[in-house]
């Protein structure tokens, strides 16, 4: 059975636009009406963006993507080495981020899965199913080693 959650990206949405509004409405008042609509467009457009975070484990891959779909990430399983339920500190933030050892792709909450691929390649997803996700991955990996003893 396939695996596919979508996490939704609450909190990432609402800063974008909370923040978006108190900055567009301190230009407004500032004579800045331009740069207020811009900053809102660019707002929504972040928010859109990282409205959500779907993560697929098929066959072969582990897949994933951000909101719509617009950028797209995927690992092979049999590149995947160690896996680990771990949490983010806070000031890892949200979104893509590069740093601290790690990749990190979260648009809410401070749970993740850790995928070691090599020494100094770590991947972690953030999610609100780190469990679940973490079982779907073993258990995908654990089909496709089956397969690969048997000649598949």
């Amino acid at each position: 059975m396939p695996y596919r959650h979508t996490q939704p990206g609450t909190f990432s949405v609402a800063t974008c636009l909370v923040s978006g509004t108190f900055g567009a409405l301190l230009l407004w008042n500032a004579d800045h009406h331009s740069s207020a609509m811009t900053l809102l467009i660019v707002e929504s457009v972040v928010a859109v963006l990282f409205s959500s975070l779907t993560v697929e484990v098929g066959r072969r891959e582990l897949r994933w993507h951000f909101g719509p779909g617009l950028w797209r990430h995927k690992v092979p399983l049999i590149a995947i080495k160690e896996i680990a339920v771990v949490r983010n500190g806070w000031w890892h933030g949200l979104g893509l981020r590069f740093g601290s050892g790690f990749r990190l792709y979260s648009v809410s909450g401070l749970d993740a899965v850790e995928l070691r691929l090599a020494p100094n390649d770590v991947r972690r997803i953030g999610t609100n199913d780190p469990h679940g996700l973490a079982e779907a991955i073993r258990a995908a990996r654990s089909r496709t080693d089956d397969a690969e003893d048997q000649g598949v």
